[in-house]
């Protein structure tokens, strides 16, 4: 997939990631991913050193990282939470049908593949062409396709190749595929607690910049401004502190990012 390419992606390229499942990146919202760091990283630099140079290019260094890192993270989890949802579509949907007896899964893959969006449904459009009047090397192959596009979500890949064994074998296994259907409900419903505790340690993540903030403005008034600026602002202590204060939030809030951009609870990593 495109986030495990190690180069920088292009505008262009986002979107058409983007568009695999909605509507492509809006002016605003780049201007926020952007526009964010750039503010947030010129204050923060601004109020340490207050050397409006300085504070200048840190604002346009975390610009670039927000274009090389948290843009294409954002388009990630949207793309990934997207396609999550169309596979536990499937799987749902998929059982339903088969649990009538005189439904094949070729009449169940047709109606599915209507009812599913985006890429997905491009995907179940191929798998039909693949497998229709194929032999059963070709039905195999087609269906491993599918469960490799999506081998990070290990059930979606077992229900797929449930799948393969009842239309290959002709075996009978509703029971098999409505247990793998249980356990992807189980993935999608503590995924939704997994969001919604991933997005209490962001308001925790935010508060504690806040606090950050607040110190520094707090020691500046303390000291008085002019003061400040002479004994830390533009003292080589100072700057070794803020420079070590700096380093230490930077790592924090990047190691930060990539957890709260890691939305899988079951993703085999090798």
């Amino acid at each position: 997939m495109f986030f495990k390419k190690k180069k920088i992606l292009s505008i262009d390229e986002l979107n058409a990631y983007r568009l695999a499942y909605g509507k492509p990146i809006e002016k605003k919202e780049l201007f926020l991913s952007l526009g964010v760091p750039f503010v947030v990283a010129f204050f923060y630099i601004f109020i340490l050193f207050y050397c409006w140079w300085l504070a200048l290019i840190a604002g346009f260094v975390a610009m670039g990282y927000g274009y090389t890192f948290i843009v294409p993270q954002q388009v990630k989890r949207v793309y990934e939470n997207n396609a999550f949802r169309e596979k536990n579509n499937f799987v749902n949907n998929m059982t339903q049908i088969l649990t009538n007896n005189d439904k094949t899964v070729l009449q169940a893959l047709k109606t599915v593949a209507d009812r599913s969006n985006g890429e997905f449904k491009e995907d179940l459009l191929k798998l039909q062409a693949k497998i229709v009047d194929g032999t059963d090397d070709d039905v195999q192959n087609s269906f491993l396709w599918l469960a490799e596009k999506y081998e990070s979500d290990v059930i979606f890949s077992l229900y797929v190749e449930q799948l393969t064994t009842l239309i290959v074998e002709g075996r009978s296994n509703i029971e098999t595929l409505k247990d793998i259907k249980t356990y992807h409900n189980e993935i999608k419903k503590r995924q939704e607690t997994f969001f919604n505790q991933k997005q209490q340690k962001e308001r925790d993540f935010k508060f504690m910049c806040k606090v950050g903030v607040l110190f520094i403005i707090t020691m500046t008034v303390s000291f008085g401004f002019k003061q400040f600026i002479e004994v830390y602002a533009h003292n080589p202590i100072g700057w070794v502190s803020s420079l070590t204060y700096l380093l230490l939030l930077a790592q924090t809030y990047h190691t930060f990012l990539k957890r709260m951009g890691d939305d899988s609870i079951m993703e085999v990593k090798i």
